[in-house]
C-alpha cells in the first residue's frame, strides 16, 4: 500500500464513520451494523499493511483524519451506549423470567 492509498483507504474510514454516525442518529440500527462490517474491512486493510514512512504532510492529513473518525465514533458510542444498556436490561429481564417460568414448570410438573 502507498502513502497515498493508506491516506485514501483513512479517508474512506472517515466517511464511513461520519455515514454511522447519522444513522445512529437516525435509530437505524441494522444500517448502523452493516456500515460497521465495512468499516472492519477498512481497518483490517490498514492493520495488514506495511508501516509507511510519511512525510510532514501526510502525517498531519492522517493525524487530522484519525480525529475525525475518533469523534464520530464518540459522538456513535453516546448514541448507541444507552439502546445498548435497555437491550441489556430487557435481556436480563426475559432470563429472570424465563428462570421463574422454568422454576415454576418444574414445580407442576
Amino acid at each position: 500500500m502507498t502513502s497515498n492509498e493508506m491516506l485514501t483507504t483513512y479517508e474512506s474510514l472517515s466517511e464511513l464513520t461520519g455515514s454511522m454516525l447519522n444513522a445512529a442518529s437516525e435509530g437505524e440500527w441494522d444500517h448502523l451494523a452493516a456500515l460497521e462490517q465495512r468499516c472492519r474491512g477498512y481497518v483490517g486493510s490498514l492493520m495488514e499493511a506495511a508501516p509507511l514512512p510519511l512525510n510532514e504532510n501526510e502525517q498531519r492529513a492522517k493525524i487530522a483524519i484519525i480525529r475525525t473518525i475518533l469523534q464520530n465514533d464518540a459522538k456513535i458510542r453516546a448514541l448507541t451506549e444507552p439502546r445498548l444498556h435497555a437491550l441489556q436490561q430487557n435481556l436480563h429481564m426475559t432470563r429472570s423470567g424465563q428462570r421463574g417460568v422454568d422454576a415454576y414448570g418444574a414445580q407442576r410438573t
